[in-house]
């Protein structure tokens, strides 16, 4: 049986008497990372960020139309121009409008759509929006409920393969949804299975980081050192190896947790490139834009499993310590968050507050990536294939982005907090500049070319944050607590955020616009950012590479302040 100390002790001993690792089997199993990135990133950056949305929300307007007691009135395109009046015509920058002709002025007038909504009242654009941040909330749940698991026995990999394989088979299942409008629940409780499996493959997914960061060369000869430097000159002598070390760790991280987003921009771009062609070709033949949409998110989940089982044959097991026999995993999940949390209080409260700002940029910069296509689709009348096209531009930099901003750390040699709050509000420059357009019809994200220009910004950007965000965060791990901080960071990662798809839903149900959004975004960039670039993480860091400390008693005093509530 283990406790928390036991299982720290356990990583101390594993990694002071083996010898380095083969750096064949580093690179085999590094390779195997790359690959799962390169898998997964196809569910969010091609099925969850394009045609997911488009076609769940579609499917609930055409639904609500019914509800509403009529059908969608034509769009004017479709008919003969002397017929063009009582029809939908979209108006850059306002969204679908009533287009009203004058039989005898000829005179051309717009009024908004009647107020639709589906069953609870609920705003069609608004149902998107609140399955997104409902799946995260069950994601944050699952989280820590399974989080701890990779730390004990083979959960690890196991985890990784049952969570991957159950979320690519709900992302295949996308392709019935066109069978019928009142198939949009269901797309809704797809979004919630497949999200959540994301997620907690995630979580096991990165909690091979620091551990493959800890096996390569460079770090493991920076560690013996430091360790010869106490044993062989003292504590007073032995700062200048200590901090070798957690040079040579940051650099690892960087670099590692750069090419796996990268890697993931990749296979994400190649993904959405192939469902786009899908689309075209099925909008040539005759096809309806619901099938097309359909069968592009079912490519994503065809993607996610067929690479995620190439990536599984590559990682290792990379056991822990056997699980404790008379406790239950799933409730120490939540024990071990609770005495994670309370633990990092203590020794380095600074942990924490990155944690919270960590929550809210990470949140920011996932519901722009969700709210620029349907703002794109709802409010600058762009189509199919002028969305796909930009869903193509934003990986493609992305992917750019995180090597070239890798790059531009190594030769600075700026720290990946700096480089990360620079990043951050470069990404605020996107939603400030639609801000522009509450005061003029003429700019601030008023036209289609505008969103491709920012496009390209965005991509730049975000690959490089959330890479620079993970490096920051996997140096703040305590040692054997790898699957219980990736399970708070999964919160946030990979797309998935909560409180942004919660805000959009509240005020599109509110104004039905979705362009007040972006003052929620701004701040959400601005903020934490400015927060982070004060925020000294030097002590945190540090903790992190000592024991985290805990004995039966205290073990037994958080089991009870979880159960009953109280600390």
């Amino acid at each position: 049986q283990f406790n928390d100390h036991d299982l720290t002790t356990h990583r101390a001993q594993t990694r002071t008497m083996a010898p380095a690792k083969d750096p064949a089997l580093l690179r085999r199993e590094l390779v195997g990372w790359y690959i799962y990135d390169f898998a997964n990133s196809a569910y969010f950056q091609s099925a969850m960020t394009v045609f997911v949305p488009l076609l769940v929300d579609d499917l609930a307007n055409e639904f609500a139309w019914s509800r509403y007691g009529s059908s969608r009135p034509e769009y004017c395109s479709d008919l003969a121009s002397d017929a063009q009046t009582n029809c939908l015509q979209c108006v850059e920058g306002d969204g679908n409008q009533l287009r009203v002709v004058d039989a005898i002025s000829g005179s051309v007038t717009y009024s908004d759509l009647p107020s639709l909504t589906l069953p609870g009242g609920i705003n069609p654009t608004s149902f998107i929006f609140s399955m997104i941040s409902i799946s995260v909330l069950f994601q944050a749940i699952a989280f820590i409920t399974v989080g701890s698991l990779g730390d004990y026995g083979n959960y690890r990999k196991r985890g990784l393969v049952y969570a991957s394989t159950i979320g690519a088979i709900a992302c295949c299942l996308f392709i019935l949804l066109p069978i019928s409008a009142s198939m949009y629940w269901v797309g809704g409780l797809l979004i919630m299975i497949s999200n959540v499996s994301l997620g907690v493959s995630v979580v096991f997914y990165n909690s091979y980081l620091p551990l493959m960061v800890e096996d390569t060369a460079e770090v493991f000869a920076a560690v013996n050192a430091e360790k010869q430097g106490l044993l062989e000159q003292g504590a007073v002598a032995s700062e200048k190896s200590q901090e070798s070390a957690h040079k040579a760790r940051e650099a690892a991280n960087s670099e590692i947790s750069s090419k796996g987003m990268m890697w993931g921009y990749v296979g994400g771009t190649a993904c959405l490139v192939v469902s786009v062609i899908a689309v075209f070709i099925t909008t040539a033949i005759g096809m309806s834009t619901w099938w097309s949409f359909g069968i592009a998110s079912s490519i994503s989940g065809v993607w996610w499993l067929f690479f995620s089982f190439m990536a599984f044959k590559r990682l290792p097991e990379r056991p822990g310590p056997d699980p404790p026999t008379n406790k239950n995993l799933l409730l120490q999940g939540w024990i071990r968050t609770y005495r994670l949390i309370k633990h990092l209080a203590n020794v380095a409260p600074n942990t924490n507050y990155f944690l919270l700002l960590f929550f809210v940029f990470s949140d920011g910069y996932a519901t722009i990536a969700t709210v620029s296509v349907l703002f794109a689709s709802r409010e600058l009348c762009m189509g199919a294939l002028e969305l796909s096209a930009l869903a193509v531009i934003v990986p493609l930099f992305a992917a750019i982005g995180a090597y070239g901003w890798h790059q531009f750390q190594v030769k600075t040699k700026w720290s990946s907090q700096t480089v990360l709050v620079i990043n951050l509000m470069l990404l605020a420059l996107l939603p400030l500049w639609g801000c522009v357009g509450f005061f003029t019809k003429e700019i601030g994200l008023r036209k289609p070319i505008e969103l491709y220009i920012l496009g390209v910004w965005f991509g730049a950007c975000l690959g490089s944050a959330q890479a620079f965000g993970r490096a920051v965060f996997s140096e703040l791990i305590p040692k054997g607590h790898e699957a219980d901080m990736f399970a708070l960071f999964e919160i946030t990662d990979k797309g998935s955020s909560w409180l942004g798809p919660l805000i959009s839903a509240v005020v599109v149900q509110t104004t039905g616009r979705i362009r007040p959004v972006l003052l929620y975004l701004l701040l959400a960039m601005v903020l934490p950012g400015g927060m982070l670039h004060f925020l000294d993480l030097t002590q945190s860091i540090k903790a992190a590479k000592g024991d985290v400390v805990g004995d039966e008693d205290e073990e037994r005093e958080d089991e009870s302040a979880v159960l009953t509530g109280s600390a």
